[in-house]
């Protein structure tokens, strides 16, 4: 991701449905997958931070600690009052080993060449028995512009990204996927629309129209609506899977 992106993102996360779900559903996981049922959570590391929309969101008691290789991301993290970050190429991360209960590596990998590389080096930062929660784009069908403008290498059917965490050795607890409730509108927008738009949040200013994401603003009451349908897929996934939406989620643990 560019620096314009992640000025986009700062602008939204905040607020945006999308995001607020996205951390309404980390939640959900959270309470139910991290060591000791949360009592042995302590420390905490987002890898791919951005600019601090999962951050914001930290537990009481816990001590998060977010990377990323933008400068222009953690300097906005750090305008928000973050400070336990380390600027690195995420190959290359500087934390000890064994030293989170808790790795994120949220809508990240589909960023990298290298997956399983990436996730066998990640693995390390995690305890024996911590928790790793993978987050990825789902079905390579929905490809559209919005994977161009932020520069993904692909998009993960469920099976892919369990044979990708197994093979950088860790042991999955749980697959589901998520953004469930929207995927009909999301999978025709995605195939229909999405193919037509231009490629980078560039080319849509040089074109004047249309957009290279799916990131839109709505109106405040459609906006609360759509929040509310990721309350309910947050209440949903304490108790059960989903078969299908936009993206998939692992739970792994590091043996």
């Amino acid at each position: 991701m560019n620096d314009e992106e992640f000025r986009l993102l700062d602008e939204i996360e905040e607020d945006h449905w999308w995001f607020r779900g996205k951390r309404m559903i980390l939640r959900s996981l959270l309470e139910r997958h991290r060591p000791g049922g949360g009592a042995g959570t302590r420390r905490l590391l987002d890898l791919g931070c951005g600019t601090g929309g999962v951050l914001r969101d930290r537990s009481e008691g816990i001590a998060c600690f977010g990377a990323d290789r933008s400068a222009l991301a953690l300097r906005i993290c750090r305008e928000k009052g973050f400070g336990q970050l380390a600027r690195a190429d995420l190959a290359n991360v500087p934390f000890a080993a064994d030293a989170f209960d808790v790795v994120l590596a949220l809508d990240l990998i589909e960023h990298l060449e290298d997956d399983v590389g990436f996730l066998r080096q990640a693995a390390h930062l995690c305890r024996p028995g911590g928790c790793m929660i993978v987050a990825v784009p789902a079905f390579p069908s929905l490809w559209s512009q919005h994977d161009v403008t932020f520069e993904h290498h692909r998009r993960y059917r469920a099976a892919g990204l369990r044979a990708v965490v197994e093979a950088a050795g860790l042991r999955v607890d749980r697959i589901t996927h998520t953004n469930a409730l929207l995927f009909p509108a999301a999978a025709f927008w995605r195939i229909v629309a999405g193919r037509s738009r231009p490629t980078t949040i560039r080319q849509n200013a040089a074109a004047g129209s249309g957009q290279g994401h799916d990131f839109y603003r709505v109106p405040g009451f459609v906006n609360a609506l759509l929040a509310l349908a990721y309350r309910f897929e947050a209440w949903w996934l304490r108790r059960a899977d989903f078969p299908f939406g936009v993206s998939v989620v692992c739970v792994a643990r590091r043996p």
